[in-house]
């Protein structure tokens, strides 16, 4: 069974410091491949993206391919899916796709692992990260996880929320193919903590990622 990992990438919108901006002086790229080249199940890992420029960011020891795309791809109205389905008419063969987004970079390889074998194992067909959250949560103007009809419960006490966290997808080609989704009918989901979940969304949370970086929550080497 055919395992690609996809990181997709840009240079070409405002907002590509999410991609290369150095974070405990190292190109944000780097930790995505150096966390994806420790990942048994993986085959081959591609940086898909349509500038060339990205390889200048990425250090020599690291193993990927480098597969160019079409520039309409870099549109900030351009979906995950999109990127996907035009990756899957150049690769015919990979039967499991691990998508992983490089504003994630703590991720760690046992949890890429532990989703990929959930997945070729057939004991699912797809797979995502996320984080539970034990808090009283409202929707539209009402609660979503506990009723003001009834006696207030203790926090530990409530149903947890779950919440993609929106970077790791891994799905079974015939799953996209089917459906244009990521996550299948019968998805395996791991929960993570925010340290390892931890986005790259605005310049707010970049700080942050310094911070998790120079405390030794996540190690460089």
């Amino acid at each position: 069974m055919k395992i690609v990992g996809l990181i997709p990438a840009s240079l070409s919108l405002d907002r590509s410091y999410k991609n290369v901006k150095e974070l405990g002086g190292l190109p944000l790229v780097n930790y995505t491949l150096r966390t994806m080249n420790k990942v048994p199940q993986v085959d081959k890992t591609v940086v898909f993206a349509s500038e060339p420029a990205i390889r200048d960011y990425i250090r020599k020891e690291l193993r990927y391919e480098f597969l160019q795309r079409p520039a309409f791809l870099d549109q900030p109205q351009i979906k995950a899916q999109d990127i996907i389905e035009e990756y899957l008419k150049v690769d015919r063969e990979s039967e499991i796709i691990v998508a992983w987004h490089i504003t994630s970079p703590f991720l760690k390889a046992e949890t890429i692992t532990d989703c990929i074998d959930k997945v070729s194992s057939g004991e699912y067909t797809s797979a995502f990260t996320a984080f539970e959250i034990k808090k009283f949560c409202w929707f539209k103007g009402k609660p979503l996880n506990y009723s003001l009809d009834e006696p207030t419960p203790r926090t530990q006490d409530i149903e947890p929320l779950i919440v993609e966290q929106s970077a790791l997808y891994v799905f079974k080609r015939e799953v996209f193919e089917e459906t244009r989704q990521r996550i299948s009918d019968r998805p395996y989901i791991k929960i993570i903590d925010h340290f390892e979940g931890h986005d790259i969304d605005t310049i707010e949370d970049f700080d942050m990622a310094e911070l998790i970086v120079d405390t030794g929550f996540f190690e460089l080497s």
